[in-house]
C-alpha cells in the first residue's frame, strides 16, 4: 500500500531586504564584466587614437610647422633609429629623454610614414652589432640613423645641443644652452628625400671670404660652410674671369664680400644670369666700389655707398664719455618667409660694419617684389664711404642720413615667358655686410639667418625657420633671513599646524 507523499514545507517568502540584496548581487556580477569591457575598450581606443601635446616649459619635443609640412609631404617611409649609449658622453645623458620624445613626435605626426626604433648597445647587443657593422659605428656612440630608401645619414647626438660646461668648472652641473635636434633631424630627412644636393657657386678672385678655410682662420667662412653642408648644400668655386657664363647646374650664386672692383665682364655675366632668371646671395661690406651695388637696381634694390654708425657710451679712466661705434644691430624684422622665424626666437642680428640698402618701387606691371628683411633702429646715421680726407665719423646734420636703415633685403619675382608655361622665379637676398658671417664674428643667430636666407632662395620652404630651442631658467634669490623663515616654517610650522588641527579634532569628538 503506497504511502501518502510527505508534505514539504513551503519556504517562507523572501523579505524585501533579501530581495534587494539578491538584486544588488546580480547587478554587481552583471556590471563587473561590462565595466571591464568598457575599460578595455577605452584603453584600446586611447592607444590607437590619441592626441600628443607638449606641456613642458621648454617645449623641446614640440615640432615646428615646417617639420609638419615636411612629414605631411613625405613620398616614402623614413626610419629613425636612435643608437644611444648616454653614459658615454655628457650631451647624451642630458638630452637622451628629450631626443626620444622628439622622435616619438616624428612618428606620431608622420602619418604612418615614419618608423622609430630605439637601440641600446648594452641591452640589444646583436642588433647593435649589426647596425655598427653596417654603418661603421662603435659600440659607445650616440647617434641617430636617418634612413630613406637606400640613402642614409648619421647624426651625432653630441651635435644636437650646445652644453654650458662652465657650471661644471665651478662645481655645478652641466646644462643645455640650446636644443637643436629638430633642425638636425628635419634637415637630414629633407636632404635624403631631395636626393642630390643643391649646388651653390661661390665667386672667387676679387678678395671674397674663403668658405674652405679652417675654423682657426678668423676671417674665413668655414663655420657657415659646415652648417650649409649639413643642409644638403654643395659649395663650388666660381671664377668669373676664367669661364664663360654661370654653370648651367647652378642653383644659386653666392658673392661673399668682394674687396676689389669686379671686371665689367664679370658684372655683365652676373646680370645675364639674373635675367634668366637666376638666384643670388649678395653680401657687400662697406668699402671701395665693387661694381655690384646696382646689379639689382632694376628690381628695386640698391646697395648704398655708405657706412652706418651710432653713438655709444664708453667708460674710461675719465668717466663716462660718448663715442662712435660701427657695430650695426638689426632689431626690426619683416614677415617675409626668410626672416619670419625671428618672431619665435627673439633677439637681434649683429651685422658688424654695415652699409645701408635702398628699396625703390619697380614698375606697376612687374611681378618683382623687393622687401625689407632686417632694419636698424633710428639711433643710427649713415656717412658716405670711403670717408673723404679730413672728414670724421661724427654725425653731421647737413651731410649724413638718419636711420632707421634697411640692412638686408629680399627680391622675389618672375621673369616674363610664354603664356601657359612655368617660368623660374628670380630670387635674391642682399645684405649690407659680409664680415658679420666670418668665423670671428658669427653667432648662432647669424648662422640661422644665412641658412634660412639660402633655403628661401632655393625654394626649400619646408626647411625654413627651424631654430634651436633655448631652455627657460628660473632662479630665486633668498637672503639669510628669508632662508631661515622657510626652514623654520618647514621644520616647525607645518608639524605644529598639523598637531593643532589633530588636537582640535580629538577634542571635538571627546566633547
Amino acid at each position: 500500500m503506497d504511502e501518502p507523499p510527505m508534505n514539504r514545507p513551503t519556504p517562507p517568502p523572501l523579505s524585501p531586504y533579501r530581495k534587494e540584496r539578491r538584486a544588488q548581487t546580480i547587478n554587481q556580477w552583471l556590471f563587473l564584466p561590462i565595466l571591464l569591457c568598457l575599460v578595455a575598450g577605452v584603453n584600446y581606443i586611447g592607444w590607437r587614437h590619441y592626441i600628443r601635446t607638449d606641456f613642458s616649459i621648454n617645449r623641446f619635443q614640440e615640432l615646428s610647422g615646417q617639420t609638419f609640412n615636411l612629414l605631411k609631404n613625405l613620398p616614402g617611409e623614413v626610419t629613425l633609429t636612435a643608437f644611444l649609449a648616454p653614459e658615454q658622453d655628457t650631451t647624451g645623458s642630458l638630452i637622451q629623454d628629450d631626443v626620444q620624445r622628439l622622435l616619438d613626435g616624428y612618428k606620431y605626426h608622420g602619418g604612418g610614414k615614419v618608423k622609430v626604433e630605439l637601440v641600446q648597445p648594452y641591452l640589444d647587443f646583436q642588433l647593435a652589432q649589426k647596425l655598427a657593422e653596417k654603418f661603421k659605428l662603435t659600440s659607445n656612440e650616440n647617434v641617430i640613423l636617418v634612413q630613406y630608401g637606400d640613402r642614409s645619414r648619421i647624426l651625432k647626438v653630441a651635435e644636437m645641443a650646445d652644453i654650458d660646461s662652465g657650471a661644471m668648472m665651478s662645481g655645478g652641473a652641466a646644462r643645455v644652452k640650446s636644443f637643436q635636434a629638430e633642425e638636425k633631424i628635419s634637415s637630414a630627412i629633407s636632404a635624403l628625400v631631395q636626393g642630390k644636393p643643391a649646388k651653390v657657386y661661390v665667386t672667387e678672385g676679387a678678395g671674397e671670404y674663403n668658405l674652405n678655410s679652417s675654423d682657426r682662420d678668423p676671417a674665413g667662412y668655414s663655420l657657415l660652410s659646415a652648417r650649409l653642408a649639413s643642409q644638403n648644400v654643395e659649395l663650388l668655386p666660381l671664377k668669373l674671369g676664367e669661364q664663360e657664363g654661370i654653370p648651367a647646374d647652378a642653383d644659386l650664386v653666392m658673392v661673399a664680400g668682394p674687396k676689389f672692383q669686379l671686371p665689367a665682364a664679370s658684372v655683365a655675366t652676373l646680370q645675364a644670369y639674373l635675367g634668366k632668371p637666376g638666384r643670388i646671395l649678395l653680401l657687400l661690406d662697406p668699402g671701395a666700389p665693387t661694381g655690384l651695388e646696382n646689379i639689382l637696381a632694376e628690381y628695386g634694390v640698391t646697395v648704398d655707398a655708405d657706412k652706418i654708425f651710432r653713438k655709444v657710451a664708453i667708460l674710461g679712466t675719465g668717466g663716462l664719455t660718448q663715442g662712435v661705434n660701427e657695430e650695426t644691430v638689426g632689431t626690426r624684422f619683416s614677415a617675409h618667409p626668410a626672416i619670419r622665424w625671428m618672431e619665435n626666437v627673439g633677439g637681434s642680428i649683429r651685422l658688424g660694419a654695415s652699409r645701408s640698402i635702398t628699396l625703390k618701387p619697380v614698375s606697376s606691371g612687374s611681378a618683382t617684389r623687393a622687401e625689407m628683411l632686417v632694419e636698424t633702429s633710428d639711433r643710427y646715421w649713415a656717412k658716405s664711404w670711403p670717408l673723404a680726407p679730413g672728414k670724421k665719423t661724427d654725425f653731421v646734420e647737413s651731410e649724413d642720413r638718419k636711420g632707421p636703415f634697411t640692412v638686408a633685403a629680399a627680391v622675389d619675382g618672375a621673369a616674363p615667358g610664354d603664356k601657359g608655361k612655368e617660368v623660374p622665379a628670380l630670387r635674391a637676398v642682399v645684405v649690407g655686410s659680409a664680415s658679420a658671417f666670418s668665423n670671428q664674428n658669427i653667432s648662432p643667430l647669424e648662422v640661422d639667418f644665412m641658412v634660412n636666407s639660402i633655403q628661401w632662395i632655393l625654394g626649400r620652404n619646408e626647411s625654413l625657420g627651424i631654430s634651436p630651442k633655448t631652455p627657460k631658467d628660473f632662479s630665486v634669490s633668498l637672503d639669510d633671513d628669508q632662508q631661515r623663515v622657510i626652514m623654520l616654517s618647514t621644520l616647525l610650522g607645518i608639524p605644529l599646524v598639523t598637531g593643532v588641527l589633530g588636537f582640535l579634532v580629538w577634542w571635538r569628538r571627546r566633547s
